[in-house]
């Protein structure tokens, strides 16, 4: 079915002159049509409220009310943070809208502990995440790479396209880590579509059973996201991540070695006893 914004499209190409400018403007600010009247998007766009009502039918609505309404639900994810920000405005705090209980119910259940199993089983793990998620989805890289053959992180310079080009050699013996919280990316539940099809297990991160990517996951970790002011708080998600990366560690069998070689790898690069070396410092010969 088509979405609200594509049946505005489709109609302005069938509509007169006046109509199809009441068209052109919503398809333009499909935002700012949710704050307007009628009569504000007849004088924003030249024309009349009739004109305005006129176009919301040739698109297939009642009026422009049913057409504002309709089109407020389809956008409730990408309006939300702008609502958020025009009520905190005065406020002091913007607080995370998450409570500890809620964090320790997305750590603890039997469902990361089965991801993580399934990661251990894979030959190659590709993680993605896009926009804000592409920061948890690298911490998520960092934290497994140790413990797992082949960890992939899809995002990075060249963006969609190469992490598309990444992922294309997926198979069913993979696993593909997906993340996304609100605002939900589309180029990331492609993505993970695409590597279902071609039989990888897709463990999904997000805050939703019911939003896009879920429905495309083999494995769903559910994070909680809310919070006043943002889109959406990071934290839940980390805080899965950490313990899917706590599982997999506590499931290989060489946790132990690796961690030592690891730290071992990397304390010429720490500081130690509060001892922070000076770079004129030369070596005694």
């Amino acid at each position: 079915m088509p979405s609200i914004q594509q049946r505005i499209t489709t109609a302005v190409s069938d509509a007169s002159p006046s109509l199809a400018r009441v068209g052109h403007w919503m398809s333009a600010h499909p935002i700012q049509t949710l704050s307007c009247s009628a009569d504000e998007v007849a004088s924003l766009t030249g024309t009349s409220v009739a004109a305005v009502n006129r176009f919301s039918r040739a698109a297939g609505f009642d009026g422009f009310a049913h057409l504002k309404a309709s089109l407020g639900k389809e956008l409730e994810s990408v309006v939300d943070p702008v609502r958020k920000v025009g009520g905190a405005r005065g406020k002091a705090r913007g607080d995370v809208d998450i409570d500890a209980d809620a964090l320790q119910a997305a750590a603890a259940g039997p469902q990361v502990q089965r991801a993580a199993g399934r990661l251990l089983k894979a030959r190659n793990v590709f993680v993605l995440g896009l926009g804000a998620s592409s920061f948890v989805a690298g911490y998520a890289a960092h934290v497994l790479m140790p413990y797992l053959p082949q960890v992939y992180p899809l995002a990075g310079p060249g963006g969609t396209e190469v992490a598309a080009r990444r992922l294309s050699h997926c198979a069913g013996t993979d696993v593909l880590l997906a993340l996304s919280l609100p605002r939900y990316s589309t180029a990331t539940v492609r993505m993970a579509r695409f590597a279902r099809e071609r039989g990888t297990h897709v463990i999904a991160i997000t805050d939703a059973a019911g939003n896009p990517l879920a429905q495309q996951a083999d494995s769903l970790l559910l994070a909680p996201a809310q919070h006043s002011v943002m889109p959406s708080s990071a934290l839940g998600a980390l805080v899965v991540v950490e313990a899917l990366a706590s599982a997999v560690m506590r499931l290989n069998p060489d946790a132990v070695r690796i961690a030592r070689e690891l730290s071992e790898a990397v304390l010429a690069h720490l500081t130690t006893d509060g001892y922070i070396p000076d770079s004129n410092d030369k070596d005694e010969t």
